[in-house]
């Protein structure tokens, strides 16, 4: 049976300009996303990963237009939502969603949590308030392993874990299709971290969810995801099946973030391919292939010309001139 994809990504890039107005007229920008492009499917997870600074919370955030693009395409269930206005976009928000990174800073301080979860259903028009509306969070709550009794709550009052649960419950009150996730583990302890992957899990069956799953452990993403996508200064450098990719990484990139994971075993010996250099400026790129003045196999060709993402085998994209060769 065929895939059903729920989002295309064509040549997306959001260059940020250094400077305002006419201080910005003629000079350089940020390309901190860079032309992506990668499907998502109905019911998937894709992990993304790569080195801090490299585009992926900037690539979610602007898929869902929290910053507006530069160029590209974002097709979501057949709509181009680029070319929504505020009013079309306010609709389509329904189906789209994000959990943010800090449970704190991203969750009002001075709302308690029955507020939280029930604004942007009352906004929506989707409930009013009454008594239907309170069962409705108290449920949600209850679905995301909290007590329905701590809805009058103030997010001061909750552990980190309690205040991601809480993060994980706004994403989910308006039973959207495709939500993006922003590193909503990385600030927990690892028992709390099991816990919220689980409770993630069991939602996208329940509900046939399709997630970003965005972070820097690799661990975790092979753990949650269908695919995983590997990016570079603000580019994907190589996409494939999350077994594949962990066991026959073919980019130089990806064989050096592999190989820092750890294994639990100390008898059993890795070999690190150790990065050297610094990460060049997403200012000033580097001709060529963005990851030459660090790559270890780097020829005179990948200094010159930028390589295409091409299909080493099938779902296995790979942007580097002598993928699958490694």
């Amino acid at each position: 049976m065929e895939k059903k994809k729920i989002l295309e990504v064509r040549d997306l890039k959001k260059h940020f300009p250094l400077g305002k107005g006419k201080l910005a007229e003629g000079k350089p920008c940020v390309k901190a996303v860079d032309g992506v492009s990668f499907d998502l499917y109905e019911g998937e997870t894709l992990g993304l990963v790569g080195e801090s600074g490299c585009g992926k919370s900037t690539l979610g955030r602007t898929i869902l237009r929290l910053h507006e693009p530069t160029s590209g395409e974002v097709i979501f269930e057949g709509e181009d939502i680029l070319h929504k206005n505020r009013k079309e976009m306010r609709k389509l928000r329904e189906k789209m969603q994000f959990i943010f990174q800090d449970p704190y800073s991203s969750l009002n301080p001075r709302m308690n949590v029955f507020n939280i979860l029930s604004e942007p259903l009352i906004a929506h028009g989707i409930y009013k308030r009454g008594p239907e509306l309170e069962e409705y969070i108290k449920n949600l709550m209850e679905k995301c392993g909290l007590p329905s009794y701590y809805c009058y709550r103030y997010p001061h009052q909750f552990s980190g874990g309690q205040r991601q649960r809480i993060g994980i419950a706004r994403s989910l009150a308006l039973s959207p299709k495709f939500i993006i996730c922003d590193e909503p583990v990385s600030a927990l302890d690892v028992s709390i971290q099991s816990q919220i992957i689980n409770l993630m899990k069991d939602l996208q069956e329940e509900n046939n969810i399709s997630y970003i799953f965005i972070s820097h452990d690799l661990s975790v993403v092979k753990h949650i995801s269908d695919r995983v996508g590997v990016m570079y200064l603000g580019s994907m450098v190589e996409l494939a099946d999350k077994d594949e990719i962990y066991a026959n990484p073919q980019h130089p990139y990806t064989k050096a973030l592999m190989s820092a994971i750890p294994i639990p075993d100390p008898k059993k010996k890795t070999q690190m391919h150790a990065i050297e250099g610094e990460i060049p400026s997403n200012v000033n790129t580097p001709s060529g292939c963005k990851f030459h003045p660090r790559c270890p196999f780097a020829k005179d060709i990948c200094k010159t010309k930028e390589p295409e993402a091409r299909e080493i085998k099938p779902g296995h994209m790979v942007k580097c001139h002598f993928g699958g060769e490694f």
